[in-house]
């Protein structure tokens, strides 16, 4: 790493302009490139080992109403000498619409504003967290101020459902739900006959040491106390981001997998409240999700649950969910078979594929392709109109080599995804673009706005 030269007025040192001849001439990084392998290109794939398959016509589509969720975060720093600090704004969508709606608006000449209106149901939800140099008051460190943040986020209601609560005569009967209520509602299995007794924590926020959550030990406030070191536990420590966090040097590689975790969350607090309230609701509802249905990095055993929830839905009542990628490796390879793939026509991806023409290497012993944090499984997908879709579908179980009857309600899904099709963007879907046309925060001027209004909000130690 190079000398800079911010503390003085002394040049920047600068890199080699010839180091580069001692690794081009090494005989060991020679050989070591002659080793890599790269996916194959378009030429070298064999079509006769990709196995296509016909979407089934459903002709009495059961799906009226259309829940999307999205989420999208901006890093901003609040002040770049020292010492440096950043704060992270996070904004979460959750749209809803009739599908009866969206179908009326294609077929009208001229589109109404007050029609459109009806397209743009969202609501919104805002997190902050500090991620470097900050924290919060009454809160020892960093790590402590980004728990406390997360925790009450997740303890807070909805505008929605204060404006229920005021109506209390009118909403008599109706339950609402926070986060935690939901967070802890899915853990435990209390959807079921049989709610599981307790979830494992690997590492104690305060000691690290092992720590088992039980339902019937979280208080009123869903905290615990560590049997070992006595620390209070948030039941949100469950998503383990406080092992991926660094006093010193910050918490911003946590935003993307918090983000996509929120994201699940939502769908499971409206699945929650339609279980509770209005449960055939279920059976009329598609659910989509931007990106894979999956939870990653140190989120990435909530998969389990989230399975477990979807295999109860599936029997006892019924569960329509899609998440749709926008780009990634999948995507790109779904362009690139996208001139085989024939209209109506689908590809469920398993091991055999992933690994020869997507992904490099091989699955340890076999096991099913991202079996610790997917729910379901990846389809590509090309509808009669053209459009081509990397999908996952939830399963009830991880196969090395699924099928469609792995991937609960395919053809409904498929059917529903090819009328929500969008001719903004390229393979783009119609509730996807407006959430996040309405949630996203963009470069300019979201960025700049945002880092003025932190830095004329934001207190610095002893004001």
């Amino acid at each position: 790493m190079s000398y800079g030269n911010q503390y003085s007025n002394k040049p920047f040192e600068r890199a080699s302009k010839t180091s580069h001849t001692g690794m081009i001439n090494d005989s060991a990084v020679k050989e070591f490139l002659g080793t890599c392998r790269t996916p194959p290109s378009r030429s070298d794939i064999d079509d006769r080992s990709i196995v296509f398959q016909e979407a089934g016509e459903v002709s009495n589509n059961p799906i009226k109403h259309i829940i999307t969720v999205d989420g999208g975060y901006s890093n901003i720093v609040v002040e770049e000498a020292f010492p440096s600090s950043t704060i992270t704004f996070f904004q979460f969508g959750v749209l809803f619409f009739s599908l009866s709606d969206l179908l009326e608006l294609k077929e009208k000449p001229f589109i109404d504003p007050d029609d459109f209106k009806k397209m743009q149901e969202i609501e919104k939800l805002k997190l902050v967290l500090p991620t470097k140099g900050v924290f919060v008051d009454g809160q020892r460190s960093l790590t402590a101020s980004v728990r406390k943040s997360l925790y009450d986020f997740f303890m807070k209601r909805t505008e929605k459902d204060k404006n229920k609560n005021k109506n209390k005569n009118k909403n008599k009967n109706r339950k609402t739900f926070t986060f935690m209520e939901s967070l802890k509602w899915l853990l435990f299995e209390e959807y079921g006959n049989n709610p599981s007794k307790q979830w494992h924590l690997a590492r104690c926020p305060h000691c690290e040491c092992g720590l088992d959550f039980r339902a019937h030990d979280l208080d009123i406030f869903f905290t615990v106390r560590c049997r070992e070191c006595g620390g209070e536990v948030y039941l949100t420590d469950v998503f383990r981001l406080h092992e991926a966090m660094d006093d010193e040097l910050g918490a911003s590689g946590i935003s993307g997998y918090l983000a996509t975790a929120v994201e699940q969350i939502a769908i499971v607090s409206l699945i929650h409240h339609m279980l509770e309230n209005f449960p055939s609701l279920l059976e009329n509802t598609l659910f989509v999700k931007d990106g894979p249905l999956a939870f990653f990095g140190q989120t990435a055993n909530l998969h389990k649950p989230m399975r477990n929830l979807m295999r109860y839905l599936d029997e006892h009542h019924a569960i329509y969910m899609v998440g749709l990628e926008k780009s990634g490796p999948f995507v790109e390879h779904a362009a690139q078979i996208s001139e085989i793939l024939s209209e109506r026509q689908f590809v469920v991806l398993g091991n055999k594929h992933i690994y020869k023409y997507i992904i490099p290497g091989a699955p340890a012993d076999g096991r099913p392709y991202a079996d610790t944090s997917y729910y379901g499984n990846k389809v590509i997908f090309k509808s009669e109109l053209g459009n081509v879709y990397v999908a996952t579908l939830p399963n009830l179980e991880s196969k090395p080599e699924p099928t469609r009857e792995d991937c609960l309600n395919i053809d409904v899904v498929l059917q529903n995804v090819t009328a929500l099709k969008c001719d903004l963007y390229y393979s783009s879907l119609v509730p996807i673009v407006i959430a996040n046309k309405l949630i996203s925060l963009s470069d300019h001027p979201s960025s700049d706005v945002l880092r003025r209004f932190a830095r004329e909000n934001v207190s610095a130690n002893g004001k």
